[in-house]
């Protein structure tokens, strides 16, 4: 028996331990869009931020990325992984691992966020690039995010960050000298082999799967490859250098004009990536590749907008959970939000 789409999304919603946020909705409306994303997130900060400055109604489900009791990471339940494979049916599926969490490079990953569901068009759209490409394509609120002036230009910026190797130097630690924050740097030491566990009892919970069962193995490899990276000291020096040549070419693009924003005077969806992606390397200690001996200035001027933008500070800021605490954030910086102390309890993201 064929399910249909909408048992598909309410058999994953049921799954799931939270209500969810209804975000810019009328009372009584039933939203078109229903977004899954994580507090935690670099991914999710983008897909909440393209929400928050288009004011786009949906629903958003914050998925727990970590185990609780004998409860799995809600990004690994198997009607989670299920619906969220609609949105990639003829996917190469993800193996490798190189530090990005980019679909392009690392193939398609169906146990992560974000994942957005459209009820007008019935589909599933997966991988945090397409989906705020999706978003700013379909929404009638607010202003387009890629302008067609600058369409290239943005497009461009928007690479270069889905490029960069979040995941790598928040799992992995610089060999020159870790600088990740006590609340996130103990307790990810050996995640991976929990992830695999993790996947292992997901797994098993649906023998007659196939596309299932083809899935967590999927998964389970990539989990192996990245703790073999994370603790090789050449890939993380050669992930810091990479970090260090990211926040160098926001400074070159910013050299090209004379406006206050990464493709001139407009606020685009490039604002959006590179916002998401700064306060990420501000909250691990890596903020040095622009604050310290006047390194890359305009990135610094820069970040001082970027992170005032109110649609920024309601997505990643001030959204509850989302900000662990760092000792890289100066507490009364007009940027630094609300710090929630209760992070420090819980364990690492199961991501």
């Amino acid at each position: 028996m064929t399910t249909s789409f909408s048992d598909l999304v309410d058999q994953a919603n049921q799954a799931l331990e939270a209500d969810p946020l209804m975000m810019n909705m009328a009372e009584g409306a039933r939203p078109r869009f229903e977004a899954y994303y994580a507090t935690f997130s670099v991914c999710s900060h983008k897909v909440r931020a393209v929400l928050a400055e288009r004011k786009i109604p949906h629903s958003g489900h914050v998925l727990k990325l970590f185990a609780r009791a004998e409860a799995l990471p809600e990004n690994y339940l198997p009607s989670y992984v299920r619906m969220r494979m609609q949105g990639a049916p003829n996917a190469k599926m993800v193996s490798a691992y190189t530090g990005q969490s980019s679909v392009t490079s690392e193939g398609f990953d169906p146990c992560v966020v974000p994942t957005l569901v459209d009820h007008e068009t019935e589909r599933v759209i997966v991988d945090s690039a397409v989906i705020c490409h999706y978003l700013d394509e379909h929404a009638d609120t607010g202003s387009a995010l890629i302008p067609e002036a600058l369409r290239a230009e943005v497009e461009h910026q928007i690479t270069l960050v889905d490029q960069a190797p979040h995941v790598a130097v928040l799992y992995g630690k610089n060999p020159h000298g870790d600088d990740r924050p006590e609340s996130i740097a103990k307790p990810i030491e050996g995640v991976h082999d929990r992830k695999v566990s993790y996947l292992r009892a997901a797994k098993a919970l649906v023998p007659d799967e196939a596309g299932l069962q083809a899935a967590y193995d999927a998964k389970i490899q990539k989990e192996e490859s990245a703790k073999d990276f994370v603790y090789d000291r050449d890939s993380m020096i050669e992930a810091h250098e990479r970090m260090r040549d990211h926040v160098a070419a926001l400074e070159q693009q910013l050299s090209r004009h004379d406006g206050p924003w990464a493709c001139g005077f407009e606020y685009t969806m490039a604002d959006i990536m590179w916002s998401v992606s700064l306060f990420r390397l501000k909250w691990l200690g890596l903020a040095k590749h622009w604050e310290t001996d006047g390194a890359n200035p305009r990135v610094a001027d820069y970040v001082a907008k970027a992170f005032m933008r109110p649609s920024f500070r309601q997505a990643v800021i001030d959204f509850p959970l989302s900000t662990p605490p760092s000792p890289h954030l100066e507490p009364e910086a007009p940027y630094a939000g609300e710090l929630h102390k209760t992070w420090a309890s819980m364990t690492p993201p199961a991501n």
